[in-house]
């Protein structure tokens, strides 16, 4: 017999793990500006796939998870906020891919960080990620800035 609850938390863990690898490499590596690269593109649609099966598992034990709604829409409010924002290009655009892109690459580590702890660790995985995240964060608005005030603008 299948084990649904087990099967979608497979289906959880897959994109998850993408959408981690896929932030790490972007923050860490980063050459072009992701918002010109597939790996931006990759990690909004691994990210949806997370939440969409994030909500899926709350729905075999909400009083439990119900958490894990609200994380999984706020995750994926910021992907989307992150993955626009280059394509719109309105005034104060690269800050709100920045914050896109990493406050959703923060909530994802908040939670792995969460389900993966108990008691005081457990409170503490829900403040340390954004303590570490929002300082990178600031440093890549200032490097993305700089790339596109220096560098001639490339078609999309």
């Amino acid at each position: 017999m299948i084990d649904w609850r087990d099967t979608l938390l497979g289906l959880h863990v897959a994109p998850g793990s993408l959408a981690l690898c896929l932030g790490a490499v972007a923050i860490v590596a980063e050459r072009r500006p992701l918002f010109r690269s597939i790996t931006g593109c990759l990690f909004h649609w691994a990210v949806l796939a997370t939440a969409a099966t994030a909500v899926g598992l709350v729905a075999f034990d909400p009083l439990e998870l119900w958490w894990l709604a609200g994380l999984a829409g706020l995750t994926y409010g910021l992907a989307l906020v992150g993955y626009l924002a280059p394509r719109r290009r309105r005034r104060g655009w690269v800050r709100v891919y920045a914050h896109g892109q990493g406050g959703s690459l923060i909530a994802l580590v908040t939670a792995v960080l969460v389900v993966s702890h108990d008691g005081t660790a457990a409170a503490a995985a829900w403040i340390v990620p954004t303590l570490i995240g929002v300082p990178l964060i600031e440093r890549r608005v200032t490097r993305i800035s700089e790339q596109t005030t220096t560098s001639p603008r490339r078609s999309r």
